[in-house]
């Protein structure tokens, strides 16, 4: 018999305890193990616009809108911040002759949020982009707003 000393010392005795502390790893990809993930997903839906349905074209305009309202430099400040702008966003519409749908508030309050109290009944309000920091308001007397009524009939 050979003693336990000289056992210890030899290299397969040496070899043999560190054979059973080897952890047998899993693969690397037990991380995706998981049949959802944990995250959600970062969606991208595809842009689509707005439909522009004729029954809420309410003017016609054959020219440029230019030629009818004039552009308020206040008004269109008030509106980049929030305080002068339509309560739906272009659910009534106003179709120039190059073919840009603005949106309309009247000054009765009619699809206007106006809480500064800025609007005169007399006036109709458009708004281009109005959800930009590029928001413009033109004013223009209802009086020649009239004369450009769309005739197809609301349905």
């Amino acid at each position: 018999m050979i003693p336990l000393a000289c056992q210890i010392g030899t290299p397969e005795a040496a070899a043999a305890p560190a054979d059973q502390q080897v952890i047998d790893r899993t693969a690397p990809g037990h991380f995706t193990a998981m049949p959802v993930s944990p995250w959600p997903p970062d969606w991208r839906y595809p842009f689509r616009a707005t439909p522009v349905r004729p029954e809420r074209i309410v003017y016609r305009l054959k020219g440029r809108i230019r030629d009818v309202a004039k552009l308020d430099a206040e008004l269109s400040k008030a509106c980049r911040r929030g305080a002068f702008i339509q309560r739906l966003n272009s659910i009534f519409r106003v179709r120039s002759a190059d073919d840009r749908p603005i949106g309309i508030g009247w000054g009765s309050g009619v699809n206007l949020h106006d809480p500064e109290k800025r609007s005169h009944l007399d006036k109709v309000y458009l708004f281009d982009r109005q959800d930009t920091g590029l928001c413009a308001v033109w004013v223009a007397p209802l009086d020649t707003m009239i004369r450009h009524l769309d005739p197809s009939p609301a349905r």
